[in-house]
């Protein structure tokens, strides 16, 4: 088991490798929510909906089964083209279109015609006769023989006379222009011309919008909001809230999130204090900022300051040695979440570097990750009571951990512990979980001491969240 984990440490040691993955996770998801909220997105599965509706698909159906023969606009042109062949049309055209008509009009007014009809009516009643009145006779003789006369009685009483008053006087005339008139227009012409086109769902505005979404399909943005989609890893993200984040930007350490010496002596005594068996005592002169890392530093010097003593409470003492501690005891404590930083240390041999967690009391006590002088690296939790500690810790191995920046993690819940080393499970703890909020500490002090002690520990960052 353990050279399983020592190898699985080995490949998860590029850390900076690590941490782009995460960086490129978290930057992902962001992408995935803004393009989740879009109006880009809205529309896009509003056009989704639609194109995959019921109606939508009926209505396309519709369209692509539409044809012009049958239709009512193909009734019209035939309903046009049998009104004009009809004999009585074909009749009045004839007559309208001849000299007939223009004849018969002319003379209908002629003096001819009124004398002729004059005499005519003698003639009939018996009044008029040859022995009478010789030369009224002639005169009525020879408008009957005239040929102006005989053409106008001809056509008066002609079938085509009455075929052409008749259609005059009905409505056929007008539903022959009101049908011309339909057939010409704008729309009867474009719809004419849709029908007759075998692709004339291609023409639709249904049509336009299944190509806009088509295109969307197969757009960069929508490529790769689909690959987002199907991640499995943006659980990831989703689970967890950030509830603490410090990347060191300024070049002052942040006193509202940061106390420079144990919580209870700066409350207290507002002054720092060592442990009885501590060789240093802690000073903010050692925690430096540069380029977004923080430094707590440990180096061999002369401090005054004090010891704390169970029987006498603080002592004063001189101090072979001084470092450093950043804790959020005044500012941020949590129960239960994901607790993680980046850090790097120099000479565990002799100074020991620890990421860990306390509460109001001594106990319980979590180590999410604390060197020691043989090379290895523990990791556990404390809990129980002074008189009586429930210990539980284990120890890592297989990585120089002061060659670079790792990534050290707690993923505390109501029933389980799990440290991580570069997301790498190195221990798993279900017995004697705590359950009060807890507060974070970065320390470095002496462990053996030594004339040559110069050690550093370098925070990157620290980040704390808590389950969605």
């Amino acid at each position: 088991m353990a050279l399983f984990l020592s190898s699985k440490l080995r490949k998860a040691a590029d850390t900076s490798l690590i941490e782009d993955r995460k960086t490129q996770l978290f930057n992902d998801h962001e992408e995935f929510i803004a393009f989740e909220q879009s109006e880009e997105l809205q529309n896009y599965i509003e056009l989704e909906r639609e194109i995959n509706s019921e109606d939508y698909k009926q209505n396309k159906k519709q369209i692509e089964s539409k044809s012009f023969k049958g239709s009512e606009l193909e009734r019209k042109e035939k309903e046009l083209k049998s009104l004009i062949k009809s004999k009585r049309y074909r009749v009045y055209s004839s007559v309208h279109e001849g000299t007939e008509l223009s004849k018969f009009e002319k003379m209908k007014e002629s003096e001819d015609l009124v004398k002729y009809m004059e005499l005519q009516a003698e003639v009939n009643s018996g009044k008029l006769t040859k022995k009478e009145d010789k030369e009224t006779w002639l005169l009525y003789k020879k408008l009957k023989k005239s040929s102006e006369i005989r053409t106008y009685f001809k056509f008066k009483n002609s079938n085509k006379h009455d075929i052409y008053f008749e259609v005059l006087a009905s409505n056929l005339l007008q539903e022959i222009e009101d049908l011309k008139a339909e057939l010409a227009s704008k729309e009867f012409i474009s719809e004419k011309e849709f029908l007759l086109d075998k692709k004339r769902f291609e023409k639709t505005e249904a049509f336009n919008r299944l190509i806009t979404y088509k295109e969307l399909n197969e757009s960069e943005s929508f490529k790769k909001y689909f690959q987002f989609q199907k991640k499995n890893d943006f659980h990831l993200v989703r689970e967890w809230e950030l509830t603490f984040s410090e990347n060191f930007e300024n070049s002052e350490l942040d006193k509202e999130k940061w106390m420079t010496r144990y919580y209870w002596g700066d409350v207290l005594m507002n002054d720092d204090y060592a442990l009885p068996t501590d060789a240093h005592i802690f000073s903010e002169k050692n925690i430096k900022i540069s380029d977004s890392v923080a430094r707590l530093e440990t180096r061999k010097e002369t401090a005054q300051g004090k010891v704390w003593d169970a029987k006498i409470g603080f002592v004063p003492r001189e101090f072979d040695y001084t470092s450093a501690l950043i804790s959020t005891g005044k500012s941020f404590r949590q129960k239960y979440g994901l607790f993680e930083a980046k850090i790097k240390v120099s000479d565990i041999k002799n100074v020991m570097h620890a990421f860990w967690m306390l509460s109001d009391t001594s106990l319980p006590h979590i180590d999410i990750a604390r060197t020691s002088s043989c090379g290895k690296l523990f990791t556990g939790h404390i809990t129980g009571s002074e008189e009586k500690p429930l210990v539980n810790k284990a120890k890592i191995k297989g990585l120089d951990w002061t060659n670079d920046f790792f990534i050290y993690s707690l993923e505390w819940a109501p029933n389980k512990l799990v440290w991580k080393i570069n997301d790498v499970v190195v221990y798993t703890q279900t017995e004697n979980i705590p359950h009060e909020p807890m507060y974070l500490i970065l320390s470095s002090g002496v462990s053996n001491p030594n004339s040559d002690v110069n050690a550093v520990m370098e925070i990157d960052w620290v980040k704390c969240y808590q389950k969605c």
